[in-house]
This record gives C-alpha cells, sequence and structure tokens, in this order.
C-alpha cells in the first residue's frame, strides 16, 4: 500500500470524469492545499490553475477564520456555482452553469468524500 491519499493501484480516489459527464459542468479539478493543480478536466476557456488556485484560497479562508480543520463551500453567481471541498487527496473544486443539476453534482461530492 502507497503512503498517502492514493488508493491501492495509486491512484488518487477522485474521479473527476463522473462531474464532468453531468450536462452543464463546466469542469473539476482536484488542487493541493496551495493551489497546484493535481488533476482537472475543464470545457474549453476556462482555467483550471487559475479557479484551483481561487479554490485553495477559499478553503485556507475558510479554516483560519472560523478555525476549523476540514472546510468545504458552495457559492453562487449570477450565471455559476462553484463547489469547493477540502478532501484527503486534496481540495476539490466544480464549477457548473447555475440552471446545472446542483443536487447531483452534491451528490457526487458527498459520494466520493
Amino acid at each position: 500500500m502507497k503512503p498517502g491519499p492514493h488508493n491501492e493501484s495509486g491512484e488518487h480516489p477522485v474521479k473527476l470524469e463522473a462531474f464532468t459527464k453531468i450536462p452543464k459542468v463546466i469542469g473539476a479539478g482536484l488542487v493541493t492545499s496551495d493551489g497546484f493543480v493535481i488533476e482537472s478536466q475543464f470545457t474549453v476557456g476556462y482555467d483550471a490553475e487559475k479557479t484551483g488556485a481561487m479554490a485553495a484560497r477559499i478553503v485556507t479562508r475558510i479554516k483560519e477564520s472560523l478555525t476549523i480543520e476540514k472546510a468545504s463551500a458552495i457559492l453562487y453567481t449570477e450565471n455559476n456555482v462553484f463547489f469547493v471541498k477540502e478532501t484527503v487527496a486534496g481540495t476539490l473544486f466544480v464549477i457548473c452553469q447555475r440552471n446545472a443539476n446542483i443536487g447531483l453534482v452534491k451528490i457526487y461530492i458527498d459520494k466520493i468524500t
């Protein structure tokens, strides 16, 4: 068994394909606590590195402000919904259009984390 947030085959347990198969999901990714991208899948026109850095920063600020060990958030904008959740493998983030199946995205996030 390999140390760290990986399974027996050496891969991290987060499967981003599950998110990107949901209609109107723009992208998903996994980043380190410093915001470095571990893995991402995005549609054309979106910057996974900027989005990942933002996700890591949001989690860090929540943890610092509330003095908690793990953090997650759902942010709604005029056009998009942004999910972030700290996991063993890193900070997971998903961005989708506001009219996507938000409940399904949330279920997937809760299932894999």
